[in-house]
């Protein structure tokens, strides 16, 4: 899927389909992943290469694949 796709592929709310109870989870490695990806495509700032450096050395030790 190219940038555009992803962009325009938007998970669209819907308050019927929601109840007060309702949780959900995101695993650190997709909002890693998610992170990069909006640093990436100029989305946000970059981060410093040290903190990603950090960050790949906590991911290694924890298996998280960026």
């Amino acid at each position: 899927m190219n940038h555009d796709e992803v962009l325009q592929n938007r998970a669209e709310f819907r308050s019927d389909e929601v109840r007060e109870a309702d949780d959900f989870s995101l695993g650190i490695a997709i909002v890693l992943q998610c992170l990069r990806f909006a640093e990436e495509q100029g989305a946000i700032p970059e981060l410093p290469d040290d903190w990603w450096s950090i960050v790949e050395g906590v991911q290694a030790s924890a298996d998280i694949i960026l």
